[in-house]
């Protein structure tokens, strides 16, 4: 396993392309303390093939375990690109900047200034929604469709199109919920007013000016990098087994169907946010105005076990009391995660090549480089040493829909269930219940029935009013459903 480090002197980077010294520190950790870590962090979650890269200050370490394909052999590197997922809204909404610096978007008119043909289920809200709204998650478009809608410049443009029956779970801007839909929208009014497509326009206002060269959208960009497949992890001793196809759906490119980068690039991108819009070497990417308005928080996120506010692109949560901006994101071949630590002056990002790992190495390296690097933890939901009282049970009873999901959440006298029911692609239904156990108002930390102690939480989040004093909505914990009963 090798760890590669860049010294930052002034304003410029120089990677020293050889092992670090073991002993040389970042933060309170030397380099051989991260690397294993790491190592053990990918051991411990069954992931194939990992890289992590932190900034401090002036300084910066990349590190790699495993392998980008275990069918080929090939060692995981530094410079290996894997798919990202949805951390390319960060991006997406970064390069959307570019053009509001300009004058040519604005955030808060309305999306059909620049989408004139833009058609939804809910008219009010097609007339009404802004680019601020959408890239907020605070449109309340629905998650969307994950179909593919064909390759070629015009992939966008056939997905919009394609989103005359969408479901609205709620007014624009009345509440929180994550959508694709939104940030895919946003990225095609981009594509619109600037006359080029997206691809090309995320690559000269943010891939090149930032240097970041091991990124790329196309496919047919693929054999001029080192590229990593997907897995699954290894059971009982065996190999990780390699995820086919690789590909994803182009035409959902803004929302992160196609980017693929490496942590290193990844880590460059977000260091911007620490430089008021520069690049390591004084490029401006985005004004000092508009890296302001991405970090300055929208709306407070309906649930907990993800973050607390969402901002322009951006998420922002707290660790140990400092905030804490970022994504993450995640498809069939890859995830990863982006953190900013302004009050640190750092960065930390993490790539991934097998999803099934993601939960497992992302504490690991969360909860060892916070503490050891920023001085900072992630605080972990968990059932409350004191109760919560359960007040107005009534507010929550009800059944709640998206696409392909129903919730229905009863009262029993003493507590709050839920049973969630998934529908398939094959239209089999698959149900679990859970019970809710307060955690503040309008959020519950949700206990699988049918687990043991073990089981870890997550949560679920209500909000909105129906004149009645119910709820209209719930997250859970990311994905908006709407009252429907």
């Amino acid at each position: 396993m090798m760890a590669v480090v860049a010294v930052v002197t002034g304003s410029a980077e120089t990677f020293l392309a050889q092992e670090a010294p073991a002993q040389q520190k970042i933060g309170a950790a030397t380099i051989a303390e991260l690397q294993r870590i790491v190592d053990a962090a990918a051991a411990r979650s069954g992931a194939a093939g990992v890289q992590v890269s932190v900034i401090l200050g002036n300084q910066r370490a990349d590190f790699v375990a495993g392998t980008a394909n275990a069918e080929l052999g090939l060692p995981m590197t530094v410079q290996t690109v894997i798919q990202v997922g949805s951390t390319t809204k960060v991006l997406n909404a970064a390069m959307i900047m570019t053009l509001v610096d300009e004058g040519v978007l604005n955030l808060d008119r309305p999306i059909r200034d620049y989408l004139p043909n833009l058609a939804l289920a809910d008219e009010e809200a097609a007339r009404t929604i802004t680019l601020r709204q959408l890239l907020s998650m605070t449109s309340g478009l629905d998650n969307g469709p994950y179909q593919d809608f064909g390759g070629g410049e015009d992939g966008l443009a056939r997905y919009v199109a394609a989103l005359s029956t969408l479901p609205q779970a709620f007014p624009p801007g009345k509440g929180w919920g994550y959508s694709n839909t939104g940030a895919t929208i946003a990225g095609y009014a981009a594509e619109r007013v600037a006359g080029q497509s997206w691809d090309a326009l995320l690559k000269k206002r943010i891939l090149d000016p930032i240097g970041l060269v091991h990124a790329v959208t196309r496919a047919q960009d693929l054999p001029f990098q080192r590229v990593s497949a997907g897995h699954t992890p290894g059971a009982d001793g065996q190999q990780p087994r390699v995820v086919r196809p690789w590909y994803l759906i182009q035409s959902e490119g803004p929302s992160g169907s196609t980017l693929a980068m490496s942590a290193q690039d990844l880590a460059s991108f977000g260091r911007i946010f620490l430089q008021s819009g520069k690049t390591a070497n004084g490029v401006r990417v985005l004004s000092e105005a508009a890296v302001a308005t991405m970090m300055t928080p929208v709306v407070r996120v309906a649930s907990r076990s993800y973050t607390e506010h969402w901002c322009i692109g951006l998420e922002r949560e707290h660790w140990s009391g400092t905030p804490v901006f970022g994504h993450a994101g995640g498809n069939a071949s890859g995830t990863s995660y982006l953190k900013i630590f302004p009050e640190r002056n750092g960065v930390l990002a993490l790539t991934i090549n097998t999803p099934a790992a993601h939960a497992a190495f992302v504490e690991a390296i969360f909860d060892g480089f916070g503490a050891a690097v920023f001085k900072a933890t992630r605080a972990k939901l968990a059932k409350p040493a004191t109760p919560v009282p359960l007040t107005r049970p009534d507010r929550y009873v009800g059944t709640y829909s998206m696409l392909g999901m129903t919730y229905e959440v009863a009262f029993d006298g003493k507590a709050l269930t839920m049973r969630e029911t998934r529908t398939a692609g094959s239209g089999a239904a698959e149900a679990r219940t859970y019970t809710l156990i307060p955690l503040e108002t309008d959020v519950f930390l949700l206990q699988d029935a049918a687990a043991d102690q073990s089981h870890r939480y997550e949560d679920v989040g209500f909000f909105g009013d129906d004149g009645q004093g119910r709820a209209t909505n719930l997250t859970a914990p990311l994905v908006p459903a709407k009252r429907i009963r």
